[in-house]
């Protein structure tokens, strides 16, 4: 059903608010996937459902507390309708206020515990591999220096400037930088033998299309040094004797 007044979307728009805040505070710590308009609206829904239940049930004890002075009768209003709407409208516009902001605060809450307790890990989250390898796993104060070895045997060596996060796997890209960006294939694209050169003195960022990478290998470098940092995975994970 269509909202037909403005009203009645205002009253659309507030329902869903909660879905929406959380649904755009979990993207921020996932890569985003590639669902049906139908799936993306339907946890949207139960999200906003959820808030706006628990909100109004709050709401609700507060008013008992009050004895009515603070929030509106939610009996009395669904029993007499817009009478009691017509004679509390002041009462009413609080109430709907202060449930929105409730449950959009409720669907904070609930991102912070879940992020607080590990929720999002690779074995549960469908994240990609150049979210988990980029974002997850990338020691702070560093950036990724990255080989993308293409399919036609030549490389480009590079720090991170940015990917695609979403998408199938034909859609992404990977952007790289600095003024150590190297290629290495044959001159001009021509030829069987390979070399080597920097080419970041002259050019600003290359960009390469995923379905043109045979495979990516990634290490960190601290910001300010250059050097090479190990991620706390791999810190933590006992190395085999050689």
């Amino acid at each position: 059903m269509v909202p037909q007044t403005l009203g009645a979307v205002a009253a659309f728009l507030g329902l869903v608010a909660p879905g929406i805040v959380f649904e755009l505070l979990r993207e921020r710590r996932r890569a985003g996937l590639k669902e049906s308009v139908f799936r993306e609206a339907s946890r949207v829904a139960l999200g906003s459902l959820v808030f706006t239940l628990t909100s109004t049930l709050l709401l609700t004890g507060l008013h008992a507390s009050s004895r009515g002075k603070l929030f509106v009768d939610v009996e009395q209003w669904v029993v007499t309708g817009s009478a009691y709407a017509a004679a509390h409208v002041h009462l009413v516009a609080l109430s709907v206020v202060a449930e929105l902001v409730l449950a959009c605060a409720l669907a904070v809450v609930a991102d912070l515990l879940l992020a607080k307790r590990g929720h999002e890990v690779s074995s549960v989250q469908q994240q990609t591999a150049w979210h988990q390898v980029f974002r997850r796993d990338r020691p702070p104060g560093t950036v990724p220096w990255v080989h993308a070895h293409l399919v036609d045997g030549t490389s480009f060596f590079g720090f991170l400037r940015s990917h695609t996060a979403s998408g199938g796997p034909d859609e992404r890209e990977i952007v790289l930088e600095g003024a150590e960006l190297t290629y290495v294939g044959p001159p001009l694209g021509e030829g069987d033998v390979f070399e080597e050169r920097v080419i970041g003195e002259r050019w600003e960022q290359v960009v390469i299309p995923s379905a043109q990478i045979k495979y990516v290998r990634v290490q960190y470098r601290d910001v300010k040094t250059g050097t090479r940092v190990d991620s706390r995975r791999r810190r933590d994970v006992p190395q085999e004797a050689s």
